[in-house]
């Protein structure tokens, strides 16, 4: 019984050894993956593709890839796509791009192509585009004009967590404000 696990776990072992040698690297795999996206033609295919990158965006490991791929400027000109679910999983990507330094920082020069994504009745667009303003702006928001949009999606808001987002980041541009008029 004894011997039947070891050799089953080496059969296992050697297997994925196998399996290792054939697998792209991460680079590949995502050049591959945005090159299925400028060829594909289909609505689908795409959302799946993108999906796929956003979910990638995800691990810090594939940050300095996704940068030397462009993929950040991917993300940024779906947040005016026509497919509402492109537009979705680029904000999303690039919610989680955004803990990056270099990504935050290029994706903080491109802050007019962001909030138009404020008016969006879809709710996990709104809340992403939220969740990407707060890492943008952990200091608090410095700019009257959000400022006020802020204040008047959250009297609007019906929805819980959108409303808590929007008190995170009014709360945070208080303290900000706060700060800098004490100093």
């Amino acid at each position: 019984s004894q011997h039947y696990y070891i050799t089953n776990n080496l059969s296992v072992m050697k297997r994925r050894r196998k399996e290792q040698v054939y697998r792209p690297d991460r680079f590949e795999y995502l050049q591959a993956l945005l090159t299925e996206y400028c060829e594909s033609e289909v609505a689908h295919a795409k959302q799946e593709i993108v999906a796929n990158l956003a979910n990638f965006a995800y691990n810090p490991v594939n940050h300095e890839h996704m940068q030397k791929l462009n993929v950040v400027d991917l993300f940024l000109d779906l947040t005016d796509d026509e497919d509402l679910i492109l537009r979705r999983m680029g904000v999303m990507g690039l919610v989680n791009l955004a803990v990056n330094t270099q990504h935050r920082d290029h994706i903080s020069e491109k802050l007019d192509l962001i909030l138009p994504l404020l008016q969006s009745r879809d709710t996990e667009t709104l809340i992403s585009t939220l969740t990407l303003l707060y890492y943008l702006h952990n200091e608090g928001v410095t700019d009257n004009d959000l400022r006020r949009t802020l204040q008047q999606l959250q009297s609007e808001s019906e929805c819980k967590r959108t409303s808590n987002l929007l008190i995170l980041l009014l709360r945070n541009s208080t303290t900000y404000s706060s700060k800098t008029s004490v100093s």
